[in-house]
């Protein structure tokens, strides 16, 4: 039975009429989620994020420098692990025990970042696999097991470039950085048969397997300082309803 307000009011068969919208969007948790607007990124996460990346970037100055000031060592032919054997192998060891520790940083960062929206479970999931196989190619130096890490290290890494893209493609403001993510993403997988080849080949790309292998092999480096780009000029990419440790959205 219908109870009506006889001074004027509103309904009591429909309480929510006059309700103001952010009360209606209060009452449910997926209606705040949705009208929530998204806002830059914290400028804590950012400085955990610039400090990251910085630690991906010194990686490559190191096997560069190695490579240049050791006798005998030919960068354009040779591999980077080739650094990590003899009796200085251990400096280009502790480069890569190094880097996975600053990527698994990365991974537990963009879990801050990210958390709530498209991505926020499987990029960071991702970057973890890559850390770990870091930490452990830096370990083990010999074949076959050094190859097969050396695999799944680059799998891992343009996994990862897909999946942010896919979220940086939802964010309207940040669709050119998704195709640029995209690009990124795929250009180790366009690279690395060249580089198998070289390792094999005496022709040509024989002479060039080392240079092939270091433009393959850097492409989340190269894409995390470009992104800093946007993200430090407060482009948004992070709900302000959807903290983390909230049900991510896939």
């Amino acid at each position: 039975m219908e109870v009506k307000n006889v001074g004027g009011g509103a309904s009591m068969s429909n309480p929510h009429r006059y309700a103001s919208p952010a009360r209606q969007a209060g009452s449910s948790g997926v209606a705040a989620a949705e009208v929530t607007p998204d806002v830059p990124v914290p400028r804590t996460l950012l400085l955990w994020l610039t400090c990251g990346v910085a630690g991906t970037v010194i990686f490559p100055l190191i096997y560069l420098i190695e490579g240049a000031t050791r006798p005998g060592f030919d960068a354009w032919r040779q591999t980077i692990s080739a650094l990590s054997l003899g009796p200085d192998g251990w400096i280009q060891r502790a480069n890569f025990i190094m880097l996975g520790v600053v990527v698994i940083w990365l991974a537990f960062v963009w879990s801050r970042i990210l958390g709530g929206g498209s991505g926020a479970t499987w990029y960071p999931i991702m970057r973890g696999v890559e850390g770990v196989g870091l930490i452990a190619i830096g370990i083990v130096t010999r074949d076959p097991l050094h190859t097969v890490l050396m695999v799944g290290i680059v799998t891992a890494m343009c996994v990862s470039l897909v999946v942010i893209a896919r979220r940086l493609w939802s964010e309207s403001n940040l669709r050119r950085w998704a195709v640029f993510t995209l690009v990124c993403g795929l250009w180790p997988n366009v690279l690395m048969p060249f580089f198998g080849v070289a390792l094999s080949s005496h022709g040509l790309l024989g002479g060039y397997a080392g240079l092939l292998e270091r433009l393959a092999t850097n492409a989340d480096t190269v894409w995390g300082a470009v992104l800093l780009i946007p993200l430090w000029a407060g482009s948004r990419l992070m709900r302000a309803g959807a903290p983390a440790g909230a049900a991510p959205r896939h």
